[in-house]
């Protein structure tokens, strides 16, 4: 009887003795809650890093749209802007929209404020009121409003980017004409944007400006170029429905006209 108790008495602590160490080892002492946090492998790593590259390239062509976007309405609203200060210039100047002034050498008797002026009498800073620096610089932007330069235009030749469309002006329409050789007013551009390298202040497409100084895709190859209408209004057009708004003239001389 003492045997089996002393049997009975060894076997139970032998099966309750943790493996690994003696009675009274410190790993007894442990909590499974208290174990080691499992590390990402190597391959959940990659995976996690690929799904956000993927996530990455889907959400930068659209956010590149959408600044796009943004910086292609600021432009029109700086149009408007300029169309706002060509109407104030007209009511000034007995209704002549686009300044010019009389040269019998020109076509159609008249001459654009631009690059054979200085900066000073360019058409910027006579239609803005511009006085610009004293003494008188010969930085055109000194003279040129930032309202005049397009968001996606930048550090544009001569501080500007929309240039006059020269036919009206050639063809002495005045604010208030309604007739352009059979095109209405909301049909015909008297403003669009030049190339960022292109010295303009005056578009003339019967000398070629519309394929050589225009910037037809400005604000990309789905939407084109801004332009500012005779009426005021803005639009985004394609080169293929702008062409035609440029020069409602086209291969009509202009009538000799001199300014009052």
């Amino acid at each position: 009887m003492t045997q089996k108790m002393h049997f009975d008495f060894h076997s139970r602590l032998a099966f309750s003795r943790p493996s690994g160490g003696p009675i009274g080892d410190s790993t007894m002492m442990k909590h499974p809650c208290h174990r080691r946090p499992a590390a990402f492998s190597l391959v959940e790593v990659l995976v996690v890093i690929g799904i956000i590259a993927v996530l990455l390239a889907l959400l930068f062509p659209a956010l590149s749209n959408i600044q796009a976007h943004a910086r292609m309405i600021a432009c029109q609203s700086n149009m408007r802007q300029l169309g706002q200060q060509m109407y104030i210039y007209a009511a000034e100047n007995k209704g002549w929209l686009i300044p010019m002034i009389d040269d019998p050498t020109a076509e159609g008797g008249l001459r654009g404020l631009g690059t054979l002026l200085p900066p000073k009498q360019r058409w910027p800073a006579v239609v803005f009121k511009i006085a610009g620096p004293n003494p008188e610089s010969d930085d055109p932007a000194d003279y040129c409003p930032k309202v005049i330069v397009c968001p996606s235009d930048f550090d544009p030749v001569e501080a500007h980017t929309y240039a006059l469309n020269n036919p009206p002006a050639a063809h002495r329409c005045k604010l208030g004409s309604h007739d352009f050789n059979g095109k209405k007013p909301a049909e015909v551009i008297i403003a669009g944007e030049k190339l960022t390298n292109a010295r303009d202040y005056y578009l003339e497409p019967n000398e070629g400006d519309f394929d050589n100084a225009c910037d037809l895709f400005r604000h990309g190859t789905k939407h084109g170029t801004n332009y500012l209408f005779w009426d005021g209004h803005v639009k985004v057009l394609m080169p293929s429905e702008a062409k035609a708004g440029m020069d409602p003239w086209e291969g009509a001389a202009p009538t000799m006209v001199p300014l009052p």
